[in-house]
């Protein structure tokens, strides 16, 4: 019984000495600001809006573009395509890819599968 509560007493003058150990840095980083003293300020340039021309998609942009899809037919109208005809389940992402490919403002998919 006395051996262990020596060993408690030891374990904690261990202990204490340990955290008085790793305490003893602390008023050193009192003295280190830790905000940045940033100077430089920068501007941008906004008086010029950048614009970018829309790319439409042409009609012959789309024909080589379902080319390799015969069974189907895509028409194109403002900017948006409407594919229609009948695809394979296997062959419509290849379409969606080359037609996404375009641009354009919405593609309406009105395929029917084998």
């Amino acid at each position: 019984m006395t051996l262990r509560i020596l060993k408690g007493t030891l374990l904690l003058i261990l202990s204490a000495g340990l955290l008085d150990l790793s305490c003893k840095g602390r008023e050193k980083d009192k003295d280190i600001d830790a905000t940045p003293n940033i100077d430089t300020v920068s501007t941008v340039d906004t008086s010029a809006p950048v614009t970018t021309a829309p790319e439409t998609v042409t009609e012959a942009q789309l024909r080589d573009a379902t080319k390799d899809f015969p069974g189907v037919t895509a028409t194109l109208n403002n900017g948006e395509v409407t594919l229609t005809g009948i695809i394979s389940r296997d062959d419509l992402p290849r379409l969606m890819q080359s037609v996404q490919a375009l641009n354009p403002k919405k593609v309406n998919n009105n395929l029917t599968f084998k």
